[in-house]
């Protein structure tokens, strides 16, 4: 293995051990969401940073290479697959990983969202402001709960 292909695997060794770093915080955090533990998110949200600019780092090292190798992107990994076989396999194991990251990344953005939701839902009953708090009034008609009616008042 060249010193270049060297370079190149050991950007995606390193990639590869990050991404399984973050995998297992994503798998943290939504166990941190689902049971509430917000001091907990705090601190992974913080662990998380500096995993997230290595990737970056990364990215643009890999990048860079890649065009500093002078060869068309297609065939250059043509050549990988053949010459270099477990450089290869790294590379799509890599991409895996990140496909699986953004996945998990997005389950919790919907996580947090419907929290979010829930949040603001419960502030407009507790206002009295809900439109969507449908109720039988006195005379048997449906009425906005919260048009009427407030829950509580200072």
């Amino acid at each position: 293995m060249s010193a270049d292909l060297k370079t190149f695997s050991d950007l995606l060794r390193k990639d590869l051990d990050t991404l399984i770093q973050l995998d297992e915080l994503l798998t943290q955090e939504r166990t941190s969401l689902e049971n509430n533990q917000m001091e907990e998110l705090g601190e992974l949200l913080e662990a998380k940073k500096p995993l997230l600019i290595q990737i970056q780092q990364h990215a643009r090292e890999r990048t860079e290479w890649i065009k500093n190798t002078k060869i068309p992107k297609a065939k250059l990994f043509d050549l990988l697959e053949q010459k270099a076989p477990p450089v290869m396999a790294s590379f799509r194991e890599c991409e895996q990983r990140l496909r699986e990251i953004k996945q998990k990344n997005d389950v919790n953005g919907q996580i947090i969202a419907r929290s979010q939701q829930r949040v603001v839902r419960l502030m407009q009953i507790i206002r009295g402001q809900s439109q969507q708090a449908q109720l039988y009034g006195q005379n048997g008609t449906t009425d906005a709960y919260g048009s009427k009616q407030t829950l509580a008042q200072a």
